[in-house]
């Protein structure tokens, strides 16, 4: 087949007519469509398809006289075409140069396609949004891959295989796998004991109190029975407040700093606590659960709301304790006797205040807040950070579950 032939082939393969009126779609129109999606400016498509702007343009709109096939082949490797077939017959009269040409731009597509870099530089994941080694490198050491194809092939996470993969919805991805990668690695040697997870459970809030070492403590316990916690930052764009896995029978947990507020770590843990011990049948049929986040599947949110609120600061007591919550020793004294630190006492007044319409009282008593950080300090250290997965393992190997 001849440059000319491809071409023709390539064409017909990007902008197939329309049966009803007969008239090919607009290849402009689906080029701009995939920079949408991929949140990429023009500048960066031409950068990442190593083309110049009056050959892309040319190719785009059809008038230029001569167009290269390398370049066709890599932008259809760019806008999601199933160019195999084109790609095969062509290699075999290619040179080595092309080739390598051909598969850069291959990689390069497949990254963007998979990657929200715009929002993962936002989050300091990586380092630039346009240096594709580095990128890929970064990725592959994180998780430990042993190539960057290797990313979205585990059929673990059968959400993500199914649905268009939009911005949003790469980060969400991205979160997911590395908790999942994060739990299999882990691999909790205690098997999963729901009767020792009732008995924990009561022993939990007084420490809420300890601020320091509290969740490190409770993480513990809950990891001798079966139960695996680790905390990892949220991620631009996702609302995650928490997350339920379900990992070969056992549950897993994820907190999360959404809110950046201290008695918020500990709802959050209460939550996910409900959904394994009513939930963890239907989360296991579907891998995970992320709470705050639309979902796939409807669990008892209500029901876990209710139970993790209650059994930390109900709103009994926010109503007998509101009448003196400007007078800090008595909140104080209270917080004691209903052994949670003042902090939950203060979030769940300003919380059902401003529930109730009568005004944000936050700032009023934001000097009240722990800083999260030093609750989370001893619990895991910020996942995103490490150069890899097995770093943070180690981490929490020796400091956390101690094994």
């Amino acid at each position: 087949m001849n440059d000319q032939g491809f071409i023709n082939e390539f064409y017909k393969l990007l902008l197939p007519a329309d049966p009803w009126t007969g008239e090919n779609g607009s290849l402009k129109t689906l080029f701009e469509s995939k920079l949408q999606q991929y949140g990429l400016t023009t500048n960066q498509a031409e950068k990442l398809l190593s083309m110049q702007k009056r050959t892309l343009e040319g190719i785009l709109d059809k008038s230029a006289k001569r167009v290269d096939v390398v370049n066709l082949l890599k932008l259809g490797q760019f806008l999601g075409l199933n160019t195999e077939a084109l790609f095969k017959i062509y290699l075999n009269e290619a040179s080595h140069d092309i080739i390598g040409e051909l598969e850069d731009a291959k990689k390069k597509s497949y990254i963007v396609a998979n990657f929200d870099l715009k929002n993962l530089y936002k989050a300091g994941f990586i380092q630039s949004k346009t240096d594709f080694d580095e990128i890929e490198n970064r990725i592959i050491n994180f998780f430990g891959l042993g190539s960057i194809y290797e990313y979205a092939t585990k059929s673990y996470i059968p959400a993500f295989s199914r649905t268009k993969r939009s911005g949003n919805l790469l980060m969400k991805e991205f979160w997911v796998r590395s908790a999942y990668t994060h739990f299999e690695k882990i691999n909790n040697p205690n098997p999963f004991n729901r009767e020792a997870l009732v008995d924990l459970i009561p022993k939990i809030r007084p420490y809420t109190m300890n601020v320091e070492s509290g969740l490190k403590i409770v993480s513990q316990a809950l990891f001798n029975a079966g139960v695996t916690v680790i905390y990892q930052p949220h991620l631009p764009t996702t609302q995650v407040r928490g997350a339920t896995f379900c990992i070969n029978s056992k549950p897993c947990i994820v907190l999360t700093d959404l809110n950046q507020r201290y008695a918020s770590i500990w709802f959050a843990l209460m939550h996910e606590l409900y959904h394994v011990l009513y939930d963890l049948e239907e989360i296991e049929k579907q891998v995970f659960h992320l709470t705050g986040e639309p979902d796939l599947f409807l669990l008892q949110e209500d029901q876990a709301n209710e139970f993790s609120r209650e059994y930390l600061f109900g709103k009994d007591k926010v109503k007998y304790i509101g009448v003196y919550i400007d007078n800090p020793m008595l909140v104080k004294e209270y917080a004691k006797k209903s052994q949670v630190d003042p902090s939950l006492v203060y979030t769940y007044y300003c919380f059902d205040t401003e529930a109730e319409g009568k005004g944000s009282y936050w700032a009023k008593y934001h000097s009240y807040q722990p800083d999260v950080k030093t609750a989370l300090r001893e619990l895991n250290v910020n996942t995103f950070d490490k150069d890899s997965i097995d770093d943070t393992i180690t981490y929490l190997n020796q400091h956390v579950f101690n094994i």
